[in-house]
């Protein structure tokens, strides 16, 4: 079993920001993004982290990994996490080696987010079957774990026999958290997972009815829940005005779901001591990894939850 990971239970909240690879308005440019990530990292946050497309076609994206690997560069301590990794669209050996690679540059800061994800057109373009998408997202993370040099109970075949994968990761397991919120889903993260990582539009509620479930299987699998990791992202936009922070969210955020989206209900917004007391909510779910994702590359949005947000959350 892995030591506890980032914001696992035993530990203080820990909190992430997403980094503007989602060009709400524009792709930034490097300087930009190197910026943000400084900044970020300046500001307090435990963690920053990427979304993941390979294909849309209403917003410019930059490349999830290749934006960490960037972000390593320009930063020293933040973690660096995938919200969440579109691992059936990839190789999987490539994709091991990417992953480790990034894990080595950065001294052991990646965490994984990973989920089956991904829309219609994607797997098309990618040429993988959706119908076996399970069965290919399992194998992945057990290739890509073998490839790492951890056992893996069951596997019969080393994927690198002969030829391992080095330089190894700088850590001797990388956390991989499990999205998705259905059953069977919750299954996966429960007997296989280091974590669960909801999505924005769960709930509080659902959270922590999910994240009962995630710990039951936990433990019917023999495993110590407490070793788990329970995460979750949401959107947030600071704003003097709570109506016009909400105008903000509502406007933006079809842009990327391609329809509305409910952000009177699953959002953070408004003066600072509202955002407060809204995340404040999540964290008495059970939740201990909060990323906030704002709907805007500007840094006073950034500096805004850094300098008026955290402090209140990490005092309470």
């Amino acid at each position: 079993m892995a030591e506890p990971n980032d914001g696992s239970a035993g530990d203080g909240p820990q909190f992430g920001i997403y980094l503007p690879n989602v060009g709400w308005e524009a792709a930034p440019s490097p300087a930009e993004l190197a910026a943000y990530a400084v900044e970020a990292e300046a500001g307090g946050f435990d963690s920053v982290w990427v979304e993941d497309r390979l294909l849309h076609g209403e917003l410019e994206m930059l490349e999830a990994l290749t934006t960490l690997t960037f972000v390593a560069a320009h930063t020293t301590r933040v973690k660096l996490g995938t919200s969440v990794l579109l691992v059936n669209l990839r190789n999987p050996l490539s994709l091991a080696k990417s992953l480790s690679t990034l894990d080595y540059l950065s001294g052991g800061r990646l965490v994984i987010g990973a989920s089956l994800g991904g829309h219609p057109p994607e797997y098309d373009a990618a040429g993988v079957s959706m119908r076996t998408r399970v069965s290919r997202f399992t194998d992945t993370v057990r290739f890509m774990r073998a490839a790492w040099g951890e056992e893996q109970p069951g596997l019969t075949l080393d994927p690198t026999e002969g030829l391992p994968m080095l330089p190894r990761p700088a850590q001797a397991h990388i956390p991989i958290w499990f999205g998705g919120r259905v059953e069977a889903a919750l299954v996966r993260a429960g007997t296989f997972a280091d974590g669960w990582l909801a999505s924005s539009t769960t709930t509080a509620e659902a959270f922590r009815s999910g994240w009962a479930r995630v710990r039951a299987h936990a433990t019917a699998a023999g495993r110590d829940p407490e070793q788990l990791t329970p995460a979750k992202f949401c959107y947030i936009h600071v704003d003097d005005s709570t109506e016009r922070a909400l105008a903000r969210l509502e406007a933006t955020l079809p842009k990327y779901y391609g329809r509305p989206y409910d952000a009177a209900s699953l959002s953070i917004y408004g003066p600072p001591d509202r955002c407060v007391e809204q995340a404040l909510e999540l964290l008495d779910a059970g939740i201990r990894t909060l990323i906030f994702a704002t709907v805007t590359p500007d840094r006073a949005q950034l500096a805004r939850v850094a300098q008026d947000v955290l402090p209140g959350l990490r005092k309470a």
